[in-house]
């Protein structure tokens, strides 16, 4: 990374002499010019001229070794290498070389040199640390073999990766982007040579020329990685005492915030030294909000971590006036390794943080990985792939609040554009969509074990205006997962059926969610009970209709489902685990999703005529058109039976635990409701929020115990119960 510490006017007129006269200098003058370049932190220069002083005097290896080191502190790996193969196998003098020239080739992309060198090493290095060191090792031969899958795998061809003009890019280093729609992008820039923070507006296709934020106190200091929460009340960043934008060599960074007031900010605020630590660097803040607490991500070499630099979390409530924050807590092994761990992003869509790691196996030196999860509880590290990563190295990932598209940084070569990787600069990142395809996807899980469902039938109905519903397609799923194109702006119903269980339905609209793609609930079917198909075939017999059957009662009314029409139409789909959420979603970017409607139980009342004869595949009864009289067939023959209707009259209730404007089932907040009951999501109207509720139960009392254990958990200590009667949401009871 360039660093542009100035040198005297004095120096500046001996390098320029250099220049015009190399060849003149005696080797002991490019050394006592090397080391005074060094150490002003002008790295580049220094490599050149011990390069120049080991040609000279080529017995002395240590100059050679100091050009490649040098020349790796600025990224440039090629003359790294080219450096370093002179003194690969010197041991004795120099321990680490050869992991060191080894990690030189593998950011150069020469992966099977650099493998071969890995080995080398290896079997030569005896240090006291060989365990740890092998460790090191074997994670970087493990990001060569990736790097080869990878090349034989191909890049994902639906990302496009586009190098920033020079509006935006410039010779020095741009990192931290922060875009704010899809039309602004925030960024950090030495380009004034102290690191500060610009603006870009986009007209068109094109990003217009940078300029330094308005309305922001005027800072002596270098000041980058800024993050503005969700409310844009508060604006987090760096201040350096470098330009270093990650912490790397000489720089120390601490957080500061400053609060909007109008349109303009607070004169910075240095946070709490519990968060600050001296002789630490803390840097690269991200801000989310999650109900009432603000969580601040961000990454530090404080102590208590598990390497180099770590990734780290506080809190705080959003309401708080001051900066009162937790202690910072450490994101933990699944995210942190003995590496680097740098740049935080969470995305609430995803679920899941992106950050870059050194430490993690990576195709270059950092790469970026993705984990679910929140604070300190997360799914194992995944590296991203190409185009993403590259063997270069990448960080400072972050999406756009669309999703069509994001930002990193990289020192990659792209290209004729940018040629060399001694300095950072910001790709934008584009999801490309060949066809707009809509989709109806998800599984069917047994809700007694929680395992997927084989052999179920679901058939799809588009329900009108004035809620009648109309056949549009029937699969049967040797797998139980479904995948059932739609057409946007529509509402639908899904009704699922399967031997020895309740069937059940599942509301859904195309409306207004082109932006998402997790929104869902998992299917679950509940078993029948015990002696169930007896009382049945006695019910149908003596033309007694039967009681109605819930999950938490068994007398509830359910319909014997008929057997699954097998072979209208299999699509085998790679099985996910249950509590996934089976969802509308997207085949490419652009494909919209749907919201769940509030997820009742059927209730159906088992008719008095005999069952029908058998009809062809295509027949398929609509429930709700049946219940009003008509017929909706497949094949467009009358269906002898009318269909069953909800039963009238009937009073139950939910918990309702929470509402947010987002709501993803999977998250961990949510496996205590799961195991009380249904978990189901409700719209509120003109709200943009989504209820999340528990379902059902016959009465208050039934719900009590449930509801006072739901309360004891922070994030539902507002949970109430709520009465419905025929699926109409009555009153609130608190």
């Amino acid at each position: 990374m360039k660093n542009p510490i100035f040198l005297s006017v004095l120096l500046t007129l001996i390098f320029s002499s250099h220049i015009l006269g190399q060849d003149k200098m005696s080797w002991k003058q490019h050394v006592k010019l090397a080391e005074t370049l060094y150490g002003n932190g002008q790295f580049e220069d220094a490599a050149e001229h011990y390069q120049a002083a080991w040609k000279k005097k080529t017995k002395k290896k240590e100059y050679i070794y100091k050009a490649g080191e040098c020349y790796f502190l600025v990224r440039d790996y090629r003359n790294a290498a080219d450096s370093w193969q002179h003194v690969k196998n010197d041991f004795e003098d120099y321990p680490m070389i050869g992991l060191q020239y080894a990690r030189s080739l593998k950011q150069n992309g020469d992966y099977e040199a650099a493998s071969s060198e890995l080995v080398n090493f290896l079997g030569q290095y005896q240090g006291a640390d060989k365990a740890v060191v092998s460790e090191i090792v074997q994670n970087e031969l493990r990001g060569c073999e990736l790097a080869a899958q990878f090349a034989v795998k191909g890049d994902d061809e639906n990302i496009q990766i586009d190098y920033l003009s020079a509006n935006i890019n410039t010779p020095e280093t741009e990192f931290a982007p922060m875009p704010f729609g899809d039309e602004a992008l925030y960024f950090s820039s030495t380009m004034g040579k102290k690191a500060e923070i610009y603006r870009s507006i986009k007209s068109g296709n094109i990003w217009g020329k940078a300029t330094p934020i308005e309305n922001f106190p005027k800072l002596d200091d270098h000041f980058c990685n800024g993050t503005l929460t969700p409310d844009a009340s508060r604006f987090y960043f760096t201040i350096c005492n470098d330009v270093e934008s990650w912490g790397g060599r000489t720089s120390q960074c601490a957080l500061y915030v400053s609060r909007r007031l109008g349109k303009a900010w607070t004169n910075p605020e240095r946070l709490p030294d519990y968060l600050n630590e001296v002789n630490t660097t803390t840097t690269h803040p991200f801000v989310i909000h999650q109900d009432k607490t603000e969580i601040l991500y961000f990454s530090s070499n404080r102590k208590g971590g598990i390497g180099g630099m770590d990734i780290w979390y506080t809190t705080r409530e959003i309401n708080s006036t001051a900066n009162d924050f937790t202690l910072p807590i450490n994101a933990g092994s699944k995210i942190n390794t003995i590496g680097d761990e740098i740049t935080p992003y969470y995305n609430k869509v995803d679920d899941a943080i992106y950050f870059a790691s050194n430490g993690q196996v990576s195709i270059g030196g950092f790469d970026i990985f993705k984990s679910k999860g929140s604070k300190s509880r997360w799914a194992k590290a995944e590296n991203v792939g190409r185009p993403i990563n590259s063997s270069a190295d990448d960080f400072f990932f972050v999406k756009t609040t669309s999703g069509k598209g994001g930002f990193l940084v990289s020192n990659r070569l792209h290209e004729m554009e940018k040629v060399t990787t001694t300095d950072e600069d910001i790709f934008e990142f584009t999801y490309q969509t060949r066809e707009q395809r809509w989709v109806a996807k998800g599984e069917v899980y047994s809700k007694q074990t929680k395992e997927i469902l084989n052999d179920v039938e679901v058939v799809l109905f588009e329900v009108d205006m004035a809620g009648e519903s109309q056949f549009v397609d029937k699969i049967f799923s040797a797998t139980g997962m479904y995948e059932m194109e739609v057409e946007p702006a529509k509402r639908y119903k899904l009704e699922v059926k399967k031997d020895g269980h309740f069937p059940k339905t599942y509301e859904f609209d195309t409306r207004d969610y082109a932006e998402y793609d997790d929104f869902g609930a998992p299917i679950f079917l509940e078993p029948h009970y015990e002696g169930y198909q007896e009382e049945a075939i006695t019910s149908v017999k003596n033309n007694v209709p039967q009681t109605n059957v819930s999950p938490t009662n068994k007398p509830a009314t359910a319909a014997i489902p008929p057997a699954p029409k097998k072979n209208e139409r299999e699509e085998p789909v790679k099985t996910k685990p249950y509590d996934e959420k089976p969802d509308v979603v997207r085949t490419s970017e652009t494909v919209a999703v749907a919201k769940p409607k509030t997820d009742v139980p059927v209730k159906t009342t088992v008719p008095s005529t005999p069952p029908p004869a058998k009809t062809t595949p295509t027949e398929v009864v609509n429930p709700e058109a049946s219940a009003n009289g008509k017929t909706a067939t497949g094949s467009g023959v009358e269906n002898p039976i009318p269909s069953p209707s909800p039963s009238a009259g009937k009073t139950y209730y939910k918990i309702q635990i929470i509402a947010l404007s987002n709501v993803n089932k999977k998250q961990s907040r949510f496996n205590l409701p799961k195991q009380m009951g249904e978990l189901e999501t409700e719209k509120v109207p003109n709200k943009g929020l989504y209820r999340v509720l528990i379902a059902d139960y016959n009465s208050p009392a039934e719900a009590k115990n449930d509801l006072a254990r739901i309360r004891k958990y922070r994030d539902f200590s507002d949970a109430f119960l709520v009465e419905y009667k025929d699926g109409q949401r009555i009153r609130d009871i608190h």
